[in-house]
């Protein structure tokens, strides 16, 4: 039975660091399920999710700290088991666009949190006024999630409509029949 690990490495971007721990995973014999490389300001993060045989993800367990310790990289690790996809009618994309302004993200986690709906993906950012030509900065969510067959997928429409109205912001939803 295939053992799962969670990665997760910061440190100073530069090119081919994302490599060294892709090659270290894979020359111990595991398999990368899923992987997120992103950079937050002069730093590179990767998020990764590994299986293999249980000694194999031993060995990335003993061998990742040096290497993060050769590459000036922070590196946690976590054991974890497959996820269990749940079936699920709809994929939701919600994107967000507004005047940056303190607290937004967390009122818009909020939003999905209140009506327990999981986040499956999120990817926030402030755009700078220089590089957008508008008068303040630029805020920026997308959210992917799951919802099942059973949502009342019309309520939540008029629920998010009604959240962006009263925060002021550019909000749109789209709804994907995974049927």
């Amino acid at each position: 039975m295939p053992q799962h690990l969670v990665i997760t490495a910061v440190g100073t971007d530069r090119p081919g660091i994302g490599n060294k721990i892709i090659h270290l995973v894979s020359n111990l014999g595991c398999n990368i399920i899923d992987s997120r490389i992103a950079i937050f300001g002069a730093d590179f993060t990767l998020v990764m999710l590994v299986s293999g045989k249980i000694s194999q993800i031993t060995r990335v367990e003993h061998t990742l700290p040096q290497l993060g310790q050769e590459h000036d990289l922070i590196t946690l690790v976590k054991r974890t088991s497959a996820h269990i996809e749940i079936p699920r009618g709809f994929t939701l994309e919600a994107h967000i666009q507004a005047n940056d302004k303190v607290g937004l993200t967390e009122q818009v986690t909020h939003f999905f949190a209140d009506r327990e709906i999981g986040i499956n993906s999120l990817s926030a950012r402030t755009l700078p006024r220089e590089s957008t030509k508008h008068d303040a900065d630029q805020f920026q969510i997308a959210i992917t999630t799951s919802l099942s067959d059973e949502y009342n997928i019309m309520q939540l429409q008029e629920d998010f409509n009604a959240f962006c109205q009263s925060l002021d912001v550019q909000g749109s939803l789209n709804f994907i029949n995974n049927g």
